[in-house]
């Protein structure tokens, strides 16, 4: 294809002040899709205010169980989202969206009890809060793009491994201010 970057390419761009707006579209079409949830959330790169990021918007829908996700699949097909199966367990069911060979949406349903949409939420608002870490997020970000740009795998595997580190920053982010709450 061209004339842009297609699914299999990684392309990060400047943060883009529509994507609140995005989000809110789509969590008014997620909730009709998806009356069983719980909550649905903008998360990732997209979700941080001024961070660059794939142009990809990530959502976290928490649903009670499984068989929910399940009896909601054809909803989310009818509004475009492909079901691409569980991720790390049955618990984690992953869709996306793709529109003229570009990803634009991560759609993440995890089922109520799982620690993910925690550390999900607890990533992005350490990466809000701390802009020294959003930053050095999204300089490893750019070089990965660069380095990678058409290996989306590549790009993955080596970012999950920053990630790891700055969730190590997170929680301890997060509990220094749970002893300041306490005192």
């Amino acid at each position: 294809m061209s004339g842009g970057p297609t699914d299999g390419t990684v392309e990060v761009v400047p943060y883009d002040s529509t994507w609140p707006a995005s989000f809110e579209v789509e969590r008014v079409a997620l909730s009709a899709a998806m009356p069983c949830a719980l909550s649905i959330e903008h998360i990732g790169s997209t979700s941080v205010p001024g961070l660059a990021s794939k142009p990809t918007l990530d959502i976290l829908v928490v649903v009670p169980s499984v068989a929910d996700v399940v009896a909601c699949v054809g909803a989310l097909e009818a509004i475009g989202y492909d079901y691409r199966g569980p991720r790390d367990g049955e618990h984690h069911q992953f869709f996306r969206k793709v529109s003229v060979g570009k990803r634009t949406h991560h759609l993440h349903v995890l089922t109520a009890g799982s620690s993910e949409p925690d550390e999900y939420r607890l990533f992005r608002e350490f990466l809000v809060a701390v802009p020294s870490a959003a930053a050095r997020y999204e300089a490893y970000k750019w070089e990965l793009a660069a380095a990678h740009a058409n290996e989306r795998m590549a790009y993955v595997s080596a970012k999950e491994k920053f990630v790891d580190g700055l969730m190590i920053e997170a929680e301890a982010w997060s509990a220094a201010r749970r002893i300041g709450e306490a005192t």
